[in-house]
């Protein structure tokens, strides 16, 4: 477990990197592309890991010496898989071009890149179901360096942006540098049906939440054209500060899940979600006073003095707490879990993410959508996962 911690550090590290870069190479118009692009194909591979989850469960089932039935994982995945490319092939003419200039080459490689991780998703769980930590571990650490090196190719090299939609798909095949035969033969406890079901509850699951954390920006990049601002903020540049204001906070808070789920499980109380929450949001707020002095100052140095990834401190320090709030949402989500309260769950994080999906829609000021929308959708939610509690 000990390389597992080390490996999803260097992953949130090497996604980090990834936007920096991106903007070094791309400037704010083809940064808030990629970064669109980037994170629409990480909310549909967060989807997509509801297979993981209910193969990692059904494996570990088997291991522990429950029967093994006529499920059989790979074959679930490689169905789920021309799902998703047929879905994304045929419905990307719609939305894709709203979102990047080379529509054409980007749906290729999100049809390709979707495909391949629907089996490295499968094998995630199988390995993580076997108690395989080590080979888990390499897989994580092998999707994320690939990314960083080829983004620091292209870099060095002044790819375009076709060169960074590359970048994100091609570390869903590091899957095949782990695979061995023997994974292959896995079957998990229940019959196919029973897992197929299982997986789409899953899928809703994890689906819902990346929705909002990942998901957010190609909403934006869709409904940002012509919008007013109080303050001259570019698109690219509120997205590069979301992601900014997001990773000191939710890291941490996703770490944690399973932690808060197991305290929340044994105390049972709702007393118990008020020092979580009460730290999160007491750092958010020192982290929003630190946002407003030196968050401006630090955007632009960070991006080697370009003016376009400027943000005024007020807007930041908004975004630092909205990030709080996101990971309250987190935590009341994980009270529902421990109630089994899935339900709820699912629930909280949808209406978290239309209430702050419809923000965008509103005819408002930039920061204003943004800011209020990030803040008001997570209370939203955690209001749904409330009710968990309650019953």
């Amino acid at each position: 477990m000990k390389y597992l911690g080390l490996a999803t550090i260097f992953a949130a590290l090497s996604g980090f990197l990834v936007l920096i870069v991106a903007g070094w190479t791309l400037g704010e118009s083809g940064y808030a592309q990629f970064q669109a692009y980037w994170g629409l194909f990480f909310a549909l591979t967060g989807l997509i890991d509801g297979i993981t989850h209910e193969t990692t469960r059904g494996a570990a089932a088997v291991r522990e010496g429950a029967v093994a039935r006529d499920a059989r994982p790979w074959r679930a995945g490689f169905g789920l898989s021309l799902v998703v490319a047929l879905v994304v092939a045929a419905t990307s003419p719609a939305w894709m071009g709203l979102l990047v200039d080379e529509p054409r080459s980007a749906t290729a490689l999100m049809t390709v890149g979707l495909l391949s991780y629907t089996f490295q998703a499968v094998l995630s769980g199988v390995l993580s179901g076997a108690g395989l930590w080590g080979r888990y571990s390499a897989l994580v650490a092998l999707d994320s360096g690939v990314r960083l090196a080829l983004t620091l190719v292209a870099w060095l090299l002044g790819w375009g942006l076709v060169g960074f939609f590359v970048i994100t798909a091609i570390g869903a095949a590091s899957w095949l540098a782990v695979l061995r035969r023997a994974d292959l033969a896995v079957r998990v406890d229940v019959s196919l049906p029973v897992f197929v079901r299982r997986v789409a509850s899953a899928m809703a699951a994890s689906g819902s939440s990346a929705a909002l954390i990942t998901g957010f920006p190609t909403l934006l990049q869709a409904t940002a054209a012509d919008r007013e601002t109080l303050t001259g903020v570019t698109v690219g540049a509120v997205m590069m500060a979301i992601s900014f204001t997001r990773a000191p906070i939710l890291v941490p808070v996703q770490r944690f899940q399973t932690a808060l789920i197991s305290r929340f499980v044994a105390q049972g109380s709702a007393r118990a979600l008020a020092m979580p929450i009460g730290l999160v949001l007491l750092v958010g707020l020192a982290g929003a006073g630190l946002a407003w002095l030196v968050g401006p100052w630090l955007m632009v140095t960070v991006q080697r003095g370009n003016e376009d990834f400027w943000v005024s401190g007020g807007f930041l320090a908004a975004l630092t707490f909205a990030s709080a709030c996101a990971g309250s949402l987190m935590i009341t989500g994980a009270a529902a879990l421990a109630r089994e309260q899935h339900g709820l769950y699912v629930g909280g994080w949808v209406a978290a993410t239309l209430v702050a999906f419809l923000f965008l829609l509103i005819p408002l000021p930039l920061e204003l959508s943004v800011g209020i929308g990030l803040i008001v959708g997570p209370l939203v939610g955690g209001a749904v996962h409330a009710l968990a509690l309650r019953r």
